[in-house]
């Protein structure tokens, strides 16, 4: 395992024989699953949900997954029960069974309709871009676009959506603008709900790979906890870093075959 990985375990592991809960968190495209050409085509690897469900069984374990996604696209993707989620960038979240949805974003529904269908009319100039509905937002993708076009959609998009910037959250995405309405929840306000949920003393791990990530890598760091970076930009707040998600799997798979191990009769959990 590479020195990374081994120095996050150890680290992992301390906090568990402390009596602490792990809280592990983690993006969904770009992290848990790599980035394909479009989002529908993200499935989480049989493996790797295998090892989550193991995981969020494992006492004092709590797992989460945050993602610019839909609340309901994304419980659809992971596939599990028992899990914490937060969609639409956190604006959505299931906690317990319970699903969260902040008054305003219900009240912002108007002008996100309105902005995402001139964002497709504006979309019909460039091909390969599409825009993603979404209940509270919109995303326009641009992973199949043209590289010389890249540049001259994220202008025409904000052109688009200046008007309105008091109003909305502009987010980078994974090769995507994401645009929510202008409320104070994002997946670092998730993390937070989560980790508040399921109860201290807590370490956190939070994994992700774009610019969005970046507020809840920052408050797994403030909590002392890890900020995990996937692939190769994530943002600066990432304290460790991992190459792929492949990686990030082969490090859950090694945690979940230690806790199951400390779990048997021989090593009781405390």
């Amino acid at each position: 395992m590479p020195p990374t990985s081994s120095t996050i375990l150890e680290r992992l592991l301390a906090a568990y024989q402390r009596d602490e809960r792990l809280v592990l968190v983690f993006d969904y495209d770009g992290t848990l699953t790599p980035l394909v050409a479009h989002p529908r085509l993200a499935h989480l690897n049989p493996a790797l949900r295998d090892v989550l469900a193991r995981l969020a069984t494992t006492p004092r374990v709590t797992v989460g997954v945050v993602s610019g996604r839909g609340l309901d696209d994304l419980i659809g993707m992971v596939g599990l029960e028992g899990l914490s989620y937060g969609g639409s960038t956190g604006l959505e979240l299931e906690l317990a069974g319970e699903r969260r949805i902040p008054t305003e974003a219900l009240e912002s529904r108007a002008l996100l309709d309105a902005l995402r269908a001139a964002s497709k009319i504006r979309l019909a100039a460039y091909p390969g871009a599409w825009v993603e509905n979404k209940p509270f937002g919109f995303t326009v993708h641009y992973r199949q676009l043209a590289p010389n076009r890249i540049d001259p959609l994220r202008a025409e998009i904000a052109d688009l959506l200046e008007p309105h910037a008091a109003g909305l959250h502009v987010l980078d995405g994974p090769l995507a603008i994401e645009v929510v309405p202008a409320i104070e929840r994002d997946k670092g306000t998730a993390l937070r709900a989560i980790v508040a949920a399921c109860g201290e003393p807590a370490t956190v791990l939070y994994a992700g790979d774009a610019a969005n990530d970046a507020l809840a890598l920052a408050a797994a760091a403030e909590r002392g906890g890890v900020a995990l970076g996937i692939g190769p930009e994530p943002p600066a707040e990432a304290a460790y870093r991992l190459p792929d998600p492949a990686a990030l799997t082969e490090l859950l798979a090694a945690l979940s075959e230690i806790l199951t191990t400390a779990g048997s009769p021989a090593h009781p959990n405390p």
